[in-house]
């Protein structure tokens, strides 16, 4: 069996016969696999960590200038991070609005090293922002067979009022590029983009600010082919460092990121398509618990009930046998970040209480 299963191996197995479906109807079985991924991925017995193939170690940079990572549409939030070799917390958006929090984090703020963290921000359309606007867009096709496929660029205009625009009979809320051989340009300038959207394309589509002084342009986002709607996870790193050796110049510095990252669910549509999930086994479980949820007698719910446990009674067993069960992943710190922490209630014999361990 493969460590990674594809939509092909799905079609070769017994999951189509167990739905009623044929072998060659790629369609509807990769309809049917997406739908057992979404409800497995998202059941709560997934926990933190979730199954084996959905979450993945990754590397990036950030500089102290500009302190945020935009990560790719397959990831949807990072778990652990770790800045220059050393771990750091991760917040999400509610910590900064805590009623006795330190408020929201902000950019140019005179570094604490006890601050260093990381916090989510919202979701954006684009990798890098528009910058110096008002500005053009632009969008490069890869691929002929993209010519007559549509990309719909959300946002504001020059003065900041949002825009509209004819499509056939009904009103939308941006304006449509039509894709070219030659690069298609907006007939109007943009100050912000609030979304992206595209059909489905043989190719990737990249997408350009453009100025209208200079034309000088800048890559703002590259579409994948099956991508509809560019949305993308945002992070910002509070009080970086300059960079990751001590004699860095904070203005070209660099700051080498390490991160363990929850995946997100991408729909498979051919049969080259990488399934997220690997057990081949809870696919057929989890198919059939579906089959029979769609059913209005009492006993098929209950025997989809069954097999949906039988379904993550296969994932959990999957995870114990690659991650195993005797060696848990345990952060120790016996002296608090090699510093003792004396704060706390004294103990009877003499000890202080560490706030690590307990008394010590």
């Amino acid at each position: 069996m493969p460590t990674r299963l594809r939509l092909l191996d799905l079609r070769a197995s017994r999951f189509p016969r167990v739905l009623g479906l044929c072998q060659d109807n790629v369609p509807a079985i990769a309809s049917a696999a997406n739908a057992v991924q979404e409800q497995l991925l998202f059941d709560k017995a997934a926990g933190e960590e979730s199954w084996v193939g959905s979450y993945a170690e990754i590397a990036f940079s950030v500089t102290r200038i500009s302190p945020f990572a935009t990560l790719p549409r397959d990831i949807a939030r990072l778990e652990s991070v770790v800045v220059c070799n050393q771990s750091v917390a991760l917040n999400n958006q509610l910590v900064e609005y805590l009623r006795f929090g330190n408020g929201r984090m902000v950019n140019n703020r005179c570094r604490c090293p006890d601050e260093l963290a990381v916090y989510a921000r919202n979701n954006v359309p684009t990798t890098t922002d528009l910058s110096s606007p008002p500005q053009y867009i632009r969008c490069y096709l890869t691929d002929a067979q993209d010519v007559g496929k549509r990309v719909l660029v959300q946002g504001t205009d020059s003065n900041g009022s949002t825009i509209f625009s004819q499509n056939g009979t009904v009103r939308a809320q941006g304006i449509f590029l039509t894709l070219d051989s030659v690069p298609v340009t907006s007939d109007i300038t943009f100050n912000s983009i609030t979304g992206i959207q595209k059909d489905v394309t043989a190719g990737t589509v990249q997408v350009y600010q453009v100025n209208p002084d200079t034309g000088e342009e800048v890559l703002l986002v590259t579409l994948q082919p099956g991508e509809k709607v560019a949305w993308y996870r945002r992070y910002f790193f509070s009080d970086l460092p300059c960079g990751c050796c001590p004699t860095t110049d904070c203005d070209t510095g660099v700051v080498n990121v390490k991160a363990i990252a929850k995946l997100d669910l991408i729909p498979v549509q051919y049969d080259t398509d990488l399934l997220m999930l690997t057990s081949l086994e809870a696919f057929v479980e989890e198919g059939q618990s579906i089959r029979l949820m769609e059913a209005d007698t009492l006993s098929a719910q209950n025997m989809a009930a069954i097999h949906h446990q039988r379904a993550i009674r296969l994932l959990i067993g999957q995870s114990s046998h690659v991650n195993g069960i005797n060696d848990p992943a345990v952060g120790f710190f016996p002296f608090a970040n090699d510093t003792w922490n004396p704060i706390g209630p004294r103990n009877p014999n003499g000890g202080a209480w560490n706030t690590q361990l307990g008394f010590i």
